[in-house]
């Protein structure tokens, strides 16, 4: 990446869970800036604080305006709104504040995409038993449930029938009215074309835009879901004919647009349907594992780059063509499982030559919710395999010997 040494810029990192740890925050800063967290009031942000001490430098909100920052950005959708208030308060290149507001609420991205025209999925948003009862008038079943305001899979479900959903808006929002932040969305199911195992029927366009002028990066392939829709992860390159790369890049800059925004790294996940490409969410920062799929397959830092963007830099990117198919895949517990309790292959599968790191998220004794989303991931294994027929013959080879075990 073109952009070259300087360590004398600030950029503010408002930090909090997401797309970015602070281990990889801060090796991919060195020589391009000196970070200044700002994180949040709860006991993830006092743990971090405690990992930073001596290492990097913490700020309040209240302090950055003397601290003169060169840029700010935001690796974490909890955060994003902090962000682009801050960013305007110091005037500093980020998402503006209704931008920030739309590409994190569900109701309001679909919304503005809609009304763009770029798709037309059915949507609509329920904050009490009335207004779900009229959302059954305009989605049609099967359709999915989420929090307006969620992320990583959290609280997602498949519903079939107005029973179901009553049941499940009893139970998430009660008897009472809530506010539009608290509610859910409910959206047509979008299916996929049909894909053997392990494959996916939709994809990510990685972007970056750059005073509204939008770069694509490259396509990341996706892994089957789990249900009702639970990801297990990506890889790069994506499978050979599976899609239009023009077609695609075209529709995720036509939302990247639609959603207004200027400055930054992008993450657009596309539902590959018989009809044509739908936009499944456009995310206002880098995907979770495509920072370390990038990276190892295409040479490229996207945690560098959103950072030089921020700094008001126009970086310079040439993705290479990765000579292997890197992958990041994520394993998750049956919907039945409770509690984690062996993993006895461990080892074994670190020492496979497809693996490169395994990790394991949850330890053997921890209970276990599907519905908590992507803080259930038991463990997550990168690697990389010639080909994408090898992938789909590695995948259940490893799991087998992993043999995690629930009750």
């Amino acid at each position: 990446m073109n952009g070259g040494r300087n360590d004398d810029r600030r950029v503010v990192i408002v930090y909090d869970l997401g797309a970015a740890v602070p281990v990889d925050i801060l090796t991919s800063l060195h020589g391009v800036a000196a970070p200044v967290f700002v994180l949040p009031d709860s006991a993830y942000g006092r743990r971090i604080a405690t990992m930073l001490d001596g290492i990097a430098e913490v700020a309040g909100e209240h302090e950055l305006a003397e601290l003169e920052p060169d840029g700010i950005t935001t690796f974490s959708d909890f955060q994003m709104d902090t962000t682009a208030r801050l960013a305007e308060s110091l005037g500093l290149p980020f998402h503006s504040t209704e931008v920030a507001a739309d590409i994190t609420r569900k109701f309001r991205q679909r919304r503005v995409l809609n009304d763009a025209g770029v798709g037309g999925t059915p949507t609509a948003l329920i904050t009490d038993r009335v207004s779900a009862l009229r959302a059954l008038d305009e989605v049609p079943l099967p359709a999915v449930l989420k929090p307006n305001r969620g992320v990583g899979g959290r609280n997602t479900y498949l519903v079939e029938s107005r029973e179901q959903l009553l049941r499940l808006v009893g139970e998430h929002i009660g008897g009472v009215v809530c506010a539009d932040d608290d509610g859910y969305v409910l959206e047509k199911r979008m299916v996929g074309q049909p894909a053997d195992e392990p494959w996916a029927g939709y994809v990510s366009v990685e972007s970056m835009v750059r005073s509204g002028v939008v770069t694509h990066l490259g396509i990341t392939g996706k892994f089957a879901l789990s249900p009702p829709f639970r990801e297990h992860g990506g890889f790069v390159p994506p499978r050979p004919g599976q899609f239009d790369e023009d077609v695609l890049f075209e529709f995720a800059a036509r939302a990247l647009t639609a959603l207004g925004i200027r400055d930054g790294v992008c993450h657009t996940e596309i539902m590959l349907t018989a009809d044509g490409p739908e936009i499944i969410e456009v995310n206002g920062r880098s995907g979770g594992n495509i920072y370390d799929l990038f990276l190892r397959g295409h040479g490229v830092n996207l945690i560098e780059l959103g950072v030089r963007i921020a700094l008001g830099d126009t970086p310079e990117v040439a993705p290479r063509t990765p000579e292997e198919v890197v992958f990041h895949y994520f394993g998750l517990a049956p919907l039945s499982a409770r509690r984690l309790t062996a993993v006895p292959g461990l080892e074994n599968v670190r020492a496979m030559p497809e693996v490169s790191r395994l990790d394991l998220n949850v330890p053997p004794g921890a209970e276990l919710d599907w519905r908590r989303g992507f803080r259930e991931r038991v463990y997550s294994c990168r690697g990389s395999v010639p080909s994408h027929g090898e992938l789909a013959g590695f995948l259940p080879t490893m799991r087998r010997t992993l043999d995690a075990r629930y009750d």
